[in-house]
């Protein structure tokens, strides 16, 4: 078998209706857009709601609520929700809820050097002591 290069023309050949294909095709891609939108919302409604629910099962109802409003994570790999708050300028709180189970990080920059640290947190004492670490208490 040969397959041929088609020729080039500005001719649409008879029988195709190219406005109807191209409507028919703009219309399969917005409604798939707007599936990948929806999951994309429902996965960051998701990772905030987990990060909320296992920051104050972990940490103690008045110490998650203190920490202020969960943000979902810009990016997620693939089966894994992560959300994060922000403590102090220089110190984030990242919640990860994946395959390898569920956990909390504390991320630290420090401002002055750029220097950084991150602290695998289990409790509200292993926060207090990974906030002591990174110099914020």
């Amino acid at each position: 078998m040969t397959l041929v290069q088609p020729e080039t023309t500005t001719d649409t050949p008879p029988g195709v209706d190219l406005t109807v294909l191209l409507q028919q095709c703009s219309a399969e891609l917005g409604e798939q857009r707007a599936m990948e939108r929806d999951w994309e919302r429902e996965q960051n409604e998701d990772a905030v709601e987990w990060a909320v629910k296992h920051a104050a099962e972990k940490l103690g109802e008045v110490a998650a609520a203190a920490l202020g409003t969960w943000q979902p994570a810009e990016t997620m790999d693939e089966g894994c929700l992560q959300a994060y708050v922000t403590i102090t300028p220089g110190a984030q709180l990242i919640y990860t809820n994946g395959e390898d189970g569920i956990w909390f990080t504390l991320l630290t920059t420090c401002s002055r050097c750029g220097n950084g640290g991150d602290f695998r947190v289990s409790n509200l004492l292993g926060l207090a002591d990974a906030l002591s670490a990174a110099g914020v208490l």
